[in-house]
């Protein structure tokens, strides 16, 4: 009991997934972490404390790093581990772990604590609010139109794609979850997902924004720094919307730079932008199709597929 509670105090887990935190490490994992506590061991000192074989020694660490348990990192050219944390270990156990054999209260419960560490995390945010829209460091910096993504597609030299941790986390919807991309220098040694080509990539997005998921990414300044991460949302499950709707900074993070032009004489009012939009901009006001611009985020789900070709996009000024 005091190894499973130095444990849970070390990475920080909140109290009640105590009874669960087996699904989140094994007993030698925790002993690696409570080991470790606040120092940083290379994996020589380490062997020597555990007084095990190198080689087991060597597997442990790697096995520990690649599930977010330790975290590891070069000084002076040698590898150091450091424990890590509770919020990390769930992120990867939610994306390639058992997770879904906890039971669905304490996931729901998990959620919700991921989602207020999630903005406790992030000090940009602060920013956003304070109309200082331009930030660096932030992920899902734009909300982009499918062809957008085409182009950061084509301009990659590496591509993966993984689960989305939101929607693993969140489940309160049907649509796809493997629909993170991962560009060139952001995939690193703890990117675990498919590779693609470019036209699989595309063929992906394609499929994800028939589908109805909306398209972010960054960085804002990518053709110049190169892609980073694409991201295909939600509003129901994803982090970056939750919090921009929680936060009140809709249109400047993710930041729009489209709004939706509707042209109702030209409408069929056949309810497929109603469907489609994740922000109910566009509804039925009886038997008519009405449309509230100010709850539009300009994500393009609805003109791209307007049969009738009543919606259009235009550009909001100064947003390039």
């Amino acid at each position: 009991m005091q190894l499973l509670n130095d444990f849970m105090k070390i990475i920080q887990a909140p109290d009640f997934v105590q009874p669960y935190i087996h699904f989140f490490a094994s007993e030698k994992e925790m002993q690696l972490v409570v080991l470790l506590n606040e120092q940083k061991l290379t994996g020589q000192e380490i062997a020597t404390l555990l007084q095990e074989p190198d080689e087991d020694v060597k597997f442990l660490l790697e096995q520990a790093y690649r599930r977010h348990i330790i975290n590891r990192t070069v000084e002076d050219g040698v590898a150091v581990y450091s424990a890590g944390d509770f919020y990390n270990r769930l992120d990867s156990h939610s994306l390639y772990g058992n997770y879904y054999v906890i039971p669905k209260k304490i996931r729901s419960k998990l959620d919700e604590w991921c989602f207020e560490e999630y903005l406790k995390r992030h000090e940009y945010f602060s920013k956003v609010i304070n109309s200082e829209p331009e930030y660096d460091n932030c992920h899902n910096e734009w909300v982009l139109l499918l062809n957008e993504v085409e182009e950061m597609i084509d301009a990659s030299t590496k591509i993966k794609v993984v689960p989305c941790n939101c929607k693993m986390m969140a489940d309160n919807c049907d649509y796809s979850r493997e629909i993170c991309i991962f560009f060139d220098d952001k995939i690193d040694d703890r990117t675990i997902g498919r590779e693609l080509t470019r036209e699989e990539a595309k063929d992906l997005v394609r499929k994800l924004d028939k589908e109805g998921l909306m398209h972010t990414g960054g960085p804002h300044n990518w053709r110049e720094k190169g892609p980073g991460v694409v991201c295909n949302c939600c509003a129901c499950c994803c982090y970056p919307f939750r919090a921009a709707i929680k936060l009140g900074t809709k249109g400047k993070w993710p930041k729009s730079r489209y709004v939706a032009k509707y042209d109702a004489e030209k409408c069929r009012s056949c309810g497929l932008c109603v469907k489609r939009c994740h922000f109910n901009a566009f509804y039925f006001d009886g038997s008519n199709i009405a449309f509230n611009n100010e709850l539009c985020w300009g994500c393009g789900l609805c003109a791209n597929t307007c049969p009738s070709k009543a919606i259009t996009l235009e550009e909001l000024a100064g947003t390039k």
